[in-house]
């Protein structure tokens, strides 16, 4: 059995089935954040683990990914003891794993890694989860043999593109400033404009338009992880907000983010604003 048979096979175990393994190297340049010196000073290869979070239809004002726990701390339980196994088997190596909060690029690492393509709404497309998923590394001295990257595309798709309410994506990119799910997460005073469009989304977090039109999300592929279908809240409250806050992927935004959010989408209608233009 060769090194890549006994991690799939240790992966396989915690139920990740959709993984694979890019070049460090080709991952650089590296993002600016605090986490950049847990990595090994020796790394060769990111091994990036696709976690699937689709878990059904419900009422929901909030984002899909933040209906179960915090995702942060679900990837946590579920790949501290894998990385136990890893070093275990590997005496002297260092496994390090990341997600969301990652010095790696990680949808360039997944792609890199031959688990989807970069769609025209910058989230990474998998073939086994579409955009519904959540990306996670373990980034080891270990060399392993780096996947093929897949040669699929949008090809002349243009559902995300032409279903954003506010054209906040084009073929150039993503323009934060007219994303609802960016909007949901600045803190302060929103202009107008900005209201408007928390209120017209209905969801006091996040925004899932780009995703639900995209093809590859019909059908949406449940995820395979139980974790991840589990302690589900979908329509919040703010007298649900003191316990939300301790479980929920929003949490770290605060109370007060939350509290203006749900007020805004509650109000009726007014007149529009045009501080950013129709």
């Amino acid at each position: 059995m060769d090194e890549k048979e006994e991690i799939e096979g240790i992966l396989a175990q915690a139920g990740i089935n959709h993984w694979g393994i890019a070049s460090f190297q080709k991952t650089l340049p590296l993002l600016e954040c605090r986490n950049r010196s847990r990595l090994p000073a020796d790394a060769q290869s990111v091994i990036v683990c696709l976690l699937g979070y689709y878990a059904g239809e419900r009422p929901h004002n909030i984002s899909r990914y933040a209906w179960a726990r915090d995702y942060h701390l679900l990837v946590q339980e579920l790949l501290s003891p894998v990385v136990d196994r890893m070093k275990a088997r590997w005496p002297g190596q260092e496994f390090v794993f990341f997600t969301d909060n990652s010095p790696i690029r990680e949808v360039t690492a997944a792609y890199l890694a031959g688990l989807g393509f970069v769609g025209k709404n910058g989230l990474l497309v998998s073939p086994a989860y579409g955009t519904y998923h959540f990306i996670a590394e373990i980034v080891t001295g270990l060399w392993l043999e780096p996947s093929a990257p897949v040669q699929e595309g949008c090809g002349d798709c243009r559902r995300c593109l032409d279903a954003c309410p506010q054209k906040a994506l084009s073929p150039a990119g993503v323009d934060k400033s007219r994303c609802r799910s960016h909007i949901t997460q600045k803190k302060g005073e929103l202009t107008l404009w900005e209201e408007e469009q928390i209120q017209k989304g209905g969801l006091a977090w996040g925004c899932d338009i780009c995703s639900d039109v995209c093809p590859y999300n019909h059908p949406p592929k449940p995820a395979d992880i139980p974790a991840f279908c589990q302690g589900l809240d979908g329509l919040i409250q703010e007298e649900d907000l003191p316990r939300l806050l301790k479980e929920k992927a929003f949490g770290y935004r605060g109370q007060k983010v939350l509290q203006r959010n749900l007020r805004i989408i509650k109000r009726k209608p007014s007149g529009s604003g045009t501080e950013i233009g129709e």
